[in-house]
């Protein structure tokens, strides 16, 4: 449960270090500088008009880089390799994970969220447990954004519109990679943790709430202390290791390549920016200067 919170936790969250979403990367040899951007996957795309300097930092790069690459996440190939890979296998459905007493008790959560919407778990029980809880644990989340929109949101408006002025889009990680973090774990692991999330529906409730208001607010110290709160598997170091550094230092590294050849606009959930091994930090401890933009 702790490795799956931690994961919604750093795919949903978007806050960088001093309150300050944007940043500017110079020096250590750059003809021009590269931005780096903190979204919120869940944020709607009206905000971008409240980021400082997003426009002057649109204008400033060549290319825009986010954790997938926009046309390649929404293509319908794609859409159809993420569905198959979120479908269990026919000895793994939820009715044969459970008890029927366990059954029940994620069906009571799932209903809460979705029976307005006449969607029932029975029709949904051929999924692997972690695609419902990522579904859950979204819909805890985006009732805290007046204006979410599905089809409008933070991140993929930014790539949108620097696309609109003429820069091309690239991706740090393949579709592949970020199925294997959120789908491949073992079925086992899955239900459990789905299970444990579920009888825990309302401290998840109270933590969606405090990452949007961290976000909204871009109040830092709320959210570092979400975001590293026990509960939330923030002090597991080997979660930390597999789902934030590891992907930090290859993305720090990529940008080291990249940088040099063309001004970019990076964005990536700004859980992955604070910290001693955050990204702003590795890309500083490479020489280069990160500083806010505004």
């Amino acid at each position: 449960m702790k490795r799956l919170s931690l994961i919604i936790a750093v795919m949903a969250v978007a806050l960088a270090c001093q309150a300050q979403l944007l940043w500017k990367v110079s020096g250590n040899g750059l003809g021009r500088p590269s931005y780096i951007f903190g979204t919120h996957h869940m944020a709607p795309a009206s905000m971008i008009d409240q980021i400082a300097g997003m426009n002057a930092a649109i204008d400033g790069c060549d290319i825009v880089v986010g954790e997938i690459e926009k046309d390649s996440l929404m293509s319908q190939e794609s859409q159809m390799k993420m569905a198959g890979f979120m479908i269990a296998p026919v000895d793994s459905t939820l009715d044969k994970l459970y008890t029927p007493d366990e059954y029940a008790e994620v069906e009571k959560v799932f209903n809460k969220y979705f029976g307005a919407m006449g969607v029932k778990l029975a029709q949904m029980k051929s999924l692997k447990p972690n695609a419902i809880s990522t579904q859950l644990q979204a819909m805890q989340a985006i009732k805290y954004f007046p204006n979410f929109d599905a089809n409008n949101l933070i991140d993929m408006a930014v790539q949108e519109r620097a696309n609109e002025a003429g820069r091309p889009s690239l991706g740090l990680e393949t579709l592949q990679e970020q199925i294997d973090l959120l789908f491949n774990a073992p079925m086992t692991e899955q239900a459990k943790s789905l299970l444990e999330a579920c009888r825990q529906d309302e401290f998840f409730q109270v933590q969606s709430s405090a990452l949007a208001e961290a976000y909204m607010h871009q109040d830092l110290d709320k959210l570092m202390q979400v975001m590293t709160d026990a509960t939330m598997g923030g002090d597991s170091e080997e979660a930390m290791e597999a789902l934030i550094y590891s992907r930090n230092r290859n993305w720090a590294e990529k940008l080291e390549k990249m940088m040099p050849e063309r001004a970019c606009l990076v964005c990536v959930g700004a859980g992955h920016l604070p910290g001693a091994k955050g990204l702003l930090q590795l890309l500083r401890d490479k020489g280069y200067t990160v500083e806010p933009f505004k």
